[in-house]
């Protein structure tokens, strides 16, 4: 990698192809896009063995305009394998939930894909790897990694147009640990998953917005109903159903409720609140390898 001051390059355009101009006069071009403008800071590039190719980082200073949000307003989030997010805004009726399906499908369509090169490699070279696995690998997780990103984004966004000022998650911290179930949920759990990355782009997209992101623990909170509290009920895939007060309604609902019940002690504040969420889904895209541009030498 090479890091180059803030005042010791320029990008420009000429005849409408973009070139970087570094000092001795040297300027290399450009393909793609460059997405912001502002004050630049400083500049990486690096090569890339994979692609054959180099690629810049740019930082830029944007101003954006204030935004301004409810700080009594509380939205509440509980993550999810079959379901990204599942989530309950404070005063609403309706919660919703961003299906993980499309994406869980694109994984294990790559998964199965590196398995079946890695058993070729195997047999010919008895080795596990190869640089067309290793290029497998990277884009199954920036395909990944792209549709997560698009949904913190416009889940963020509704908390935003709805006048969120605090988003209150369910932390999963520790769920690997002591987790052994069938092989193919094991590896969703333990491989395809990826916790700290979601709670991470929730964060950092959030502050964009003006937006707090607050953990709190939620032990137990898809296993207890949350209209009398009763721990006898019956769980079967997404359904749940109370043995005392016969309440059925989707778990992931009654995990995020829970949550809220936590996070507000207790207080009755989601009453009226529907048993099922809206399912909102983001089909799996081609991820962009750069996010600024392509050196060409």
């Amino acid at each position: 990698m090479t890091v180059i001051r803030n005042d010791c390059y320029r990008i420009e355009e000429v005849g409408g192809k973009k070139w970087l101009v570094l000092p001795k006069g040297l300027r290399i071009r450009i393909t793609g896009e460059i997405r912001w403008v502002g004050k630049q800071g400083r500049l990486e590039i690096f090569y890339d063995d994979l692609t054959g190719r180099w690629y810049a980082y740019q930082s830029v200073k944007v101003d954006q305009p204030r935004r301004t949000t409810s700080p009594e307003k509380r939205a509440f989030v509980d993550l999810g394998v079959i379901n990204i997010i599942t989530a309950w805004i404070e005063g609403e009726k309706q919660p919703i939930a961003f299906s993980g399906k499309p994406l869980l499908a694109d994984w294990w369509y790559w998964t199965k894909k590196i398995a079946y090169y890695q058993s070729i490699a195997m047999r010919v070279n008895k080795r596990y790897t190869t640089k067309r696995i290793r290029k497998f690998y990277r884009k199954r997780q920036l395909r990944f990694r792209h549709v997560i990103n698009t949904i913190i984004h416009r889940f963020v966004k509704l908390c935003y147009d709805k006048g969120v000022g605090e988003i209150i998650v369910g932390d999963i911290k520790g769920i690997r640990q002591n987790n052994d179930k069938n092989s193919k949920a094991n590896a969703m759990i333990h491989n395809f998953w990826s916790f700290r990355y979601i709670i991470e782009r929730l964060k950092t997209t959030a502050e964009n917005f003006g937006i707090k992101v607050k953990l709190v623990k939620e032990n137990n909170t898809s296993s207890v109903c949350p209209r009398c509290s009763s721990k006898n009920c019956y769980k079967r895939k997404r359904l749940f159903k109370c043995l005392s007060c016969r309440l059925e309604a989707h778990r992931d609902v009654v995990g995020v409720i829970n949550i809220a019940r936590v996070s507000l002690n207790g207080r009755d504040g989601f009453n009226g609140v529907l048993a099922h969420p809206v399912l909102l889904r983001v089909s799996p895209v081609e991820a962009q390898t750069s996010p600024q541009g392509i050196l060409a030498l």
